[in-house]
């Protein structure tokens, strides 16, 4: 997934091919960018992650993402408002909820689930208008 600011702070990880060339550098770069902000954000990702997600990351790239996300644990927990995943939350395969749970704990956040992206835009204004700052990853609205 590659970052998109272009609607701050609403920051969308959106889908990339995989035959493009895509820079992580770049992504990682824009998100220690948009934490110097110091400005509130969500983020919402166009898709939930699938199982295939899991088998194209190599282990030095969970490593590089883990420590990454130990870093900035807490400014991730100040700043970023929660993410949230358009795709429902009921029947997402286990290896996929644990990755959600980590990444939850990992980063500091709450993490929703969402059935569209108008309701995705609609809960990230809520999060970034004040609203609860830490809802269970479990949490599905229509």
């Amino acid at each position: 997934m590659r970052l998109d600011a272009q609607n701050f702070p609403i920051i969308w990880m959106r889908e990339h091919d995989h035959d493009d060339d895509h820079d992580d550098d770049a992504d990682r770069k824009l998100f220690l960018e948009l934490l110097a902000r110091e400005e509130r954000f969500v983020l919402i990702a166009e898709r939930m992650p699938r199982p295939s997600d899991l088998a194209e990351t190599t282990p030095e790239d969970r490593r590089e993402r883990a420590r990454m996300f130990k870093a900035y644990k807490g400014e991730m927990a100040r700043l970023c408002a929660g993410m949230i995943l358009i795709g429902r939350a009921s029947g997402v395969a286990l290896p996929i909820r644990k990755t959600i749970e980590n990444v939850s704990s990992a980063m500091g956040i709450g993490i929703l689930f969402a059935d569209s992206e108008a309701t995705a835009i609609e809960l990230a204004r809520e999060r970034l208008g004040g609203g609860k700052t830490d809802m269970p990853a479990k949490q599905n609205r229509p």
